[in-house]
């Protein structure tokens, strides 16, 4: 293992990579996923989830997405995202026990995990 660190550090000391004045490759712009992937690790049921586009300037908020229907403890579902732009989104949900709201950025991958 050690071997094989000291050849990766050779390298990265030494420069070897693309050739001076090639283009750097462009990294790919962040993309709002098509569905949110949701999961609920608390011991008692999701009420109600949403997805909300906050209002700027004055366009008012949208909701982008939301559960249909309440989600039991250690239950999974899936909803789509219509309309929204961007990545950062609010999400509010309301538990049995709890109501709250946080910031969630949604671009490429959309997986929340609800836990206590």
């Amino acid at each position: 293992m050690r071997v094989s660190l000291s050849i990766v550090g050779l390298i990265v000391v030494f420069g070897v990579g693309p050739a001076v004045g090639a283009p750097k490759p462009k990294p790919d712009s962040p993309k709002l996923a098509a569905a949110v992937n949701l999961e609920n690790k608390r011991p008692v049921s999701l009420l109600n989830f949403e997805i909300v586009m906050p209002a700027r300037d004055k366009i008012p908020e949208v909701v982008v997405g939301k559960l249909d229907k309440p989600l039991g403890a250690g239950s999974a579902a899936s909803f789509p995202l219509t309309g929204g732009a961007g990545c950062v989104f609010e999400a509010r949900w309301a538990f049995e026990d709890i109501k709250d709201s946080g910031e969630v950025d949604l671009c490429n991958d959309a997986h929340i995990v609800l836990v206590d």
